[in-house]
């Protein structure tokens, strides 16, 4: 996990959530047409890009489905 150092005069504590990242997220879709089997992602963020990239799998046959638990599709050869 990435941390922050911050040197200051008042101690820091806590957690801040970090979004997850589109140019990560659209090769690890991509990779979806490799394989037969489910591929869940997390953290993928809701951009314009993933959305187009979501569109273009399913015209390849690609079934995404993005649960009701922020951001994580699952995707997988849609059945014939």
């Amino acid at each position: 996990m990435d941390r922050i150092r911050i040197v200051g005069g008042s101690e820091l504590r806590g957690e801040i959530p970090i979004s997850g990242a589109k140019n990560a997220a659209l090769p690890l879709m991509i990779a979806s047409l490799l394989t037969s089997e489910p591929l869940i992602l997390e953290n993928v963020p809701r951009l314009a890009d993933v959305k187009q990239l979501e569109k273009i799998l399913e015209n390849h046959g690609v079934d995404i489905r993005f649960t009701a638990a922020a951001t994580a599709p699952t995707t997988s050869p849609a059945s014939a």
